[in-house]
């Protein structure tokens, strides 16, 4: 009987050298025995600061004598600032519009803010106060300052981490599971957005009254979403 003899050639082994181990049953298969959920933990926090916005608006004919009546203003009124211990001042936009009549400028309209900050709430309605004599208030806000801020989410974070791991147990007992594994996890801070004032002062038409604030309250709030893992 005649013999054969069969080689395998170098790129056909290089094939089958390379060739790819067949993928396990399971691979793609999603994860099992995984629940998420999320947790909250808040708190209603004093708010300490407050930030005032005023302004003064002139109008003229002619724009340069805006200009410099604009600029007075807000020069007086930024020295009287200075004057105040433990209150920011900034200067905000200013601006100047043409006033048409008939498709005719007639004169021009201007108008600077000036922005006040301070952790000081009496400091800051008595300087509104004096500055009411030239300017007018536009808007005043109460909100929670950056450094009270992150020390109460801290303080929530800690907190809604112990409800998490409090509610991953309930979740286990009751699915009688030997334990679990934490998967993933995300922590989101929110609350605490500006106030509108709640009280304020309105003046009789022969004086400029001191106003009158009450800082209230903002809700500062911990949202932690995760995924365990039962086993």
């Amino acid at each position: 009987m005649q013999s054969r003899t069969y080689r395998i050639t170098p790129l056909l082994l290089s094939l089958l050298w390379f060739a790819p181990a067949p993928a396990c049953a399971n691979e793609d298969e999603p994860p099992m025995n995984r629940v998420s959920f999320q947790v909250e933990a808040s708190r209603d926090v004093e708010n300490d600061l407050v930030t005032a916005v005023l302004a003064t608006t002139e109008e003229d004919s002619n724009p340069a004598t805006l200009a410099d009546r604009i600029n007075a203003t807000m020069s007086w009124a930024l020295e009287t600032v200075r004057g105040s211990k433990g209150i920011d001042a900034k200067s905000g936009g200013y601006n100047t519009n043409p006033v048409h009549d008939k498709n005719r400028i007639v004169r021009w309209r201007g108008s600077q803010s000036l922005i006040l900050e301070s952790a000081d709430i009496a400091a800051i309605s008595k300087l509104i106060g004096e500055l009411q004599n030239r300017i007018q208030v536009q808007s005043v806000r109460f909100s929670i300052s950056p450094k009270l801020r992150r020390a109460v989410q801290d303080e929530l974070i800690a907190e809604a981490l112990a409800a998490f791991k409090a509610r991953a147990q309930i979740v286990r007992t009751n699915l009688d599971s030997g334990g679990y594994e934490l998967v993933e996890i995300s922590i989101n801070t929110g609350g605490g957005g500006p106030a509108p004032v709640r009280g304020y002062a309105r003046a009789k038409a022969s004086e400029v009254a001191q106003p009158a604030f009450e800082s209230g309250t903002s809700e500062l709030s911990v949202h932690v979403n995760g995924t365990i893992e039962l086993h």
